[in-house]
């Protein structure tokens, strides 16, 4: 567990080193703007929350499988997509999925929960595909990508993990089940707002 306590202060390190408004090495400035893009948009930001308060239900034992399942997801979604139309319906079913499993069972069915990992990472990654452009800005740009949306998960699982582990009162996992259920509330409203037609006056 300490080696992930570790590992949660990567993106604060990185985030902290260029100091400089240009990056002295071309196509960098792609890298850190890939690091942001799977907190960029409501849709992505709910998903990786979710999947924080997934992961973190678990122990480490067993949170690395999640971890590890979503890591192949992520990069399946950026290899393989553009394949979804329209993404967001679908990253908004998933995390009212993942906070809903928070909310009633937390760190239990482990099957569903790897599988809704795989899934998030790959819609994630879907997601975080870069326009089209030169090879290598596009290449920074994933590798950003990849690198944010995988260390921010492992930092939002080290979080929930360091709440959990330093307080030990009976009402601080029933506050994470009640945060996972607004937060799948939200998902879902967003969901219906999504399917509603707009008319015109």
């Amino acid at each position: 567990m300490t080696a992930l306590r570790q590992l949660a202060w990567f993106p604060v390190v990185i985030a902290a080193s260029p100091a400089c408004a240009h990056s002295p090495v071309p196509g960098l400035e792609g890298f850190y703007t890939g690091m942001l893009h799977p907190f960029s948009t409501p849709s992505q930001l709910l998903v990786m929350v979710g999947l924080g308060l997934l992961v973190g239900a678990f122990a480490v034992k067993s949170a690395r499988w999640l971890l590890c399942g979503f890591l192949v997801g992520t990069f399946a979604g950026l290899l393989m997509g553009p394949l979804i139309p329209d993404i967001d319906p679908i990253m908004f079913a998933l995390a009212f999925a993942a906070c809903c499993l928070v909310a009633l069972i937390p760190g239990r069915l482990m099957l569903i929960a790897i599988a809704l990992a795989i899934t998030g990472g790959y819609l994630i990654g879907e997601a975080s595909i870069p326009d089209e452009g030169p090879t290598r800005d596009r290449l920074f740009t994933m590798s950003g990508s990849i690198v944010g949306a995988n260390v921010g998960l492992l930092y939002l699982f080290s979080i929930v993990d360091f709440v959990r582990s330093r307080c030990v009162w009976p009402w601080v996992g029933v506050a994470f089940r009640v945060i996972a259920a607004w937060l799948g509330a939200i998902s879902l409203m967003m969901l219906a707002l999504g399917s509603v037609e707009p008319t015109t006056l």
